[in-house]
């Protein structure tokens, strides 16, 4: 028996703590992470303190994709000037594959790379496209996996409150 309780312990303190992730509370502050970008230089979420920042995630072989990024960047284009950034995170292994795809597609976001993982775990992304939204002060505000046409006017709707705090 005592064997056993052992071989156990030993096998979860070797599990990975992303093993047991789950999705960060609304309310909370939004758990901190640094990416690769598509410009010169990394960048990290609690550097953009006083900006709204909707970060995405996605990847070239999502098929239902498309329709939000392009929703995204409509609504970055709208509320630019207010300070909200659209953060477009791709988990496409080859950084070569995204490029292609928003090339292909015309889209004009800030990209990042996720290619090991590493944020999406932390975030509990089981879907794709998934989403979240942290305000001004890096508090989550809004959550969601999957995405429908319907949802552009809900991000239209929470964009515009958050721009007006």
């Amino acid at each position: 028996m005592r064997r056993t309780l052992s071989c156990i312990m030993v096998g979860l303190i070797l599990i990975s703590p992303t093993a047991f992730a789950k999705k960060p509370p609304l309310g909370d502050e939004a758990p901190d992470f640094t990416l690769h970008s598509d410009g010169p230089h990394n960048l990290r979420l609690s550097e953009q303190r006083g900006y709204i920042v909707a970060v995405v995630f996605w990847a070239s072989w999502c098929r239902s994709c498309p329709v939000q990024l392009q929703a995204l960047e409509q609504l970055q284009q709208k509320y630019r000037d207010y300070g909200v950034k659209i953060w477009a995170v791709t988990l496409d292994k080859t950084r070569s594959d995204a490029e292609h795809y928003r090339e292909h597609k015309g889209l004009d976001l800030t990209m990042l790379f996720d290619d090991r993982f590493i944020v999406s775990e932390r975030y509990d992304i089981n879907d794709l496209p998934s989403s979240f939204i942290v305000d001004r002060d890096g508090i989550i505000r809004h959550l969601q996996d999957g995405f429908e046409p319907a949802d552009v006017g809900k991000f239209d709707t929470l964009l515009q409150s958050l721009v007006s705090e």
